[in-house]
């Protein structure tokens, strides 16, 4: 009988592609890609042996972006509300319109995130970047758990919205 921490690590060795290319698309350089993949797996292996893991992949894309994110607050500083002054990560086989085009949808994302009420934009910086739960959200800001993820959908959806060039809500 195999583990459920094998069972996620065999899946996300035959997805190895995938998510290496989803993080060059993000990252500098292919090397940088391939560490942050391996600490990706890493994280969602150490993870799979405390909590069922239902889609492996997804898991260690979210944990691909945050570990991105993280080296980017430690090289430059970045503060996640001031993405203006932030130094892209663009993938280096990009074409410059394609960059140019992910810069845009930032700053659309990044104008997005500002217009929302403070309270769903406070609650989907703590969960997607602080990377904090549901009920800690709502401990902290005396909500339910139910009107934090009902905030935090809504402003996914705003966001995904903006950056698919679609009109915001």
């Amino acid at each position: 009988m195999i583990s459920h921490e094998q069972e996620v690590g065999r899946t996300l060795a035959a997805q190895n592609r995938v998510l290496l290319a989803y993080v060059r698309r993000r990252s500098a350089t292919a090397g940088d890609a391939e560490d942050v993949a391996q600490e990706a797996i890493l994280r969602v292996l150490t993870r799979a042996r405390e909590t069922l893991i239902t889609d492996p992949l997804s898991y260690a894309m979210r944990a691909a972006r945050n570990i991105l994110i993280d080296r980017g607050r430690r090289i430059g500083n970045v503060q996640i509300d001031d993405l203006d002054g932030a130094d892209l990560v663009v993938d280096s086989e990009a074409t410059p319109l394609e960059a140019l085009d992910m810069n845009e949808r930032l700053k659309l994302c990044q104008r997005a995130l500002e217009a929302m009420p403070p309270l769903r934009r406070e609650v989907f910086v703590r969960r997607r970047a602080g990377e904090e739960s549901y009920e800690t959200i709502a401990r902290d800001m005396r909500l339910s758990v139910e009107a934090v993820q009902k905030h935090y959908s809504r402003a996914a959806r705003t966001l995904r919205r903006t950056a698919e060039g679609r009109h915001a809500d």
